[in-house]
C-alpha cells in the first residue's frame, strides 16, 4: 500500500515552500497590537513595583486625564491613515478650535452650543479644505496637510492676538478636561473610550468602515468596484478634524486656558507614533483603532513612567520619535514577511 505524505497547511503557492508557523503568526494583522499590549503590561507590572506613586489614586486619575486627548485625536488619525493618508493638519485645527471656543464663550455664547460650534468647525475644516483638496483634487495629502497646518496655526495666532485666554471659569470645558466621575475616572476618558468603540463599530460593520479598508488597501480597485473614493477620503479628514475640534475643548478644560499655540507639531508627532505602534500600517488598509488605543496606553504610560522618574519633558520627546521610527521599521518588516509567505 501506498502512503502519501501530507503537505503542511502551511504550505504557500509559490516553489512549494513551506511556510513556519512562525512567520504567519508575526505577519498577522493583530501582531503587532498583542506585541504592545504585552509591552504595555511588563511595564505597568514593573512601575508597580518600583514606583510606589505610581499605583496611586491620584496618579491614575491624572494618567487618565491627560490619555483623554490623544486618544480622541488617534481616532480621527487612524481613519486617516487606513485610507492610506496622514493629516498633518490636526494640530493647526486643535489650535484654531480652542481659540474660537474661547471667543465664542467670552462673546457670551452658552458654552453648549460653543461646543457643538467647535465640534462642527472642525469637521468642516477637515472635510472642506484637506478632505475635498485631497479626495476631489487628488492633491498630495502630505503637501495639503502640511500647507493647512500653517494657515491655520497662523490664522489661530492673528485671531488670538498671539495671546492666551483665561478659560478658569468655563465649568463645561473644565468638566470635560478636569473633573472625575467619583474620585478616579475623568469625564474626558470616558468620552474618549466611547468614541473610540464608536469607531471600531463603524469600521468593523458598516459600508463606510468597509470602503476606508478597501480604499487603503488598493484604491485604484476600490473605485472600480463601486466604492466612491473622494467621498470617503473627505468623510475620514472630517471625522479627524471634528475629534480636533473635540480636543480642543478638552484641553482647554485641563490648561484652563486657550493657546493658539496648543496644537504644536510635536502633538501631532506623538498622536502618529501611538497609531502606527500597535499595527496600524503606515500604507493604510490594515490595522484597528482598537489597536491605536493600545499604542496610546503604551506611550502614555512610558511618559507617565518618564515623568516620575524625574525626566523632563525634552526626553518624552526623544523617545517618541525614537518608538515612532522603530515603529515604521518594524512595519515594513512585517510588511515584508507577509509578501513573502504569498
Amino acid at each position: 500500500m501506498t502512503v502519501t505524505p501530507s503537505v503542511p497547511a502551511e504550505t504557500s503557492g509559490r516553489r512549494g515552500t513551506v511556510q513556519r508557523p512562525w512567520i504567519r503568526h508575526l505577519t498577522g494583522s493583530s501582531a503587532p497590537m498583542f506585541a504592545v499590549a504585552g509591552l504595555l503590561l511588563v511595564v505597568v507590572v514593573f512601575q508597580l513595583v518600583t514606583e510606589p506613586n505610581f499605583g496611586s489614586s491620584s496618579n491614575i486619575a491624572n494618567l487618565l486625564r491627560t490619555s483623554a486627548v490623544p486618544i480622541l485625536l488617534v481616532v480621527g488619525m487612524t481613519m486617516v491613515i487606513l485610507t492610506g493618508g496622514i493629516d498633518l493638519s490636526m494640530g493647526g485645527i486643535l489650535s484654531l478650535c480652542g481659540i474660537a471656543y474661547a471667543k465664542m464663550v467670552i462673546a457670551g455664547v452658552p458654552t453648549s452650543l460653543a461646543l457643538v460650534l467647535t465640534v462642527l468647525l472642525g469637521a468642516a475644516l477637515g472635510f472642506g479644505v484637506n478632505g475635498l483638496l485631497i479626495g476631489r483634487f487628488g492633491l498630495s495629502f502630505f503637501v495639503v496637510t502640511l500647507a493647512s497646518a500653517s494657515v491655520l496655526g497662523g490664522i489661530a495666532l492673528l485671531w488670538s492676538g498671539n495671546r492666551q485666554f483665561d478659560m478658569s471659569g468655563d465649568g463645561l470645558a473644565r468638566a470635560l478636561g478636569n473633573d472625575t466621575l467619583g474620585s478616579l475616572l475623568p469625564y474626558g476618558a470616558i468620552i474618549a473610550v466611547v468614541t473610540v468603540v464608536l469607531a471600531g463599530l463603524v469600521l468593523r460593520y458598516t459600508i463606510f468602515g468597509r470602503s476606508v479598508y478597501a480604499i487603503g488597501g488598493n484604491q485604484e480597485a476600490a473605485q472600480l468596484s463601486g466604492v466612491g473614493g473622494a467621498r470617503v477620503i473627505a468623510s475620514v479628514y472630517g471625522v479627524s478634524g471634528a475629534c480636533a475640534g473635540l480636543a480642543s475643548v478638552m484641553m482647554i478644560g485641563r490648561q484652563t486656558i486657550a493657546d493658539p499655540t496648543a496644537g504644536s507639531s510635536s502633538i501631532v508627532l506623538y498622536v502618529v507614533a501611538a497609531t502606527l505602534l500597535a499595527g496600524v500600517t503606515i500604507t493604510g488598509g490594515a490595522g484597528s483603532v482598537y489597536g491605536a488605543l493600545i499604542g496610546t496606553a503604551f506611550l502614555q504610560v512610558l511618559s507617565n513612567a518618564l515623568a516620575l522618574r524625574g525626566f523632563n519633558n525634552s526626553w518624552q520627546m526623544v523617545v517618541t520619535g525614537a518608538i515612532l521610527l522603530v515603529a515604521v521599521y518594524l512595519d515594513r518588516v512585517r510588511l515584508r514577511l507577509a509578501a513573502r509567505r504569498g
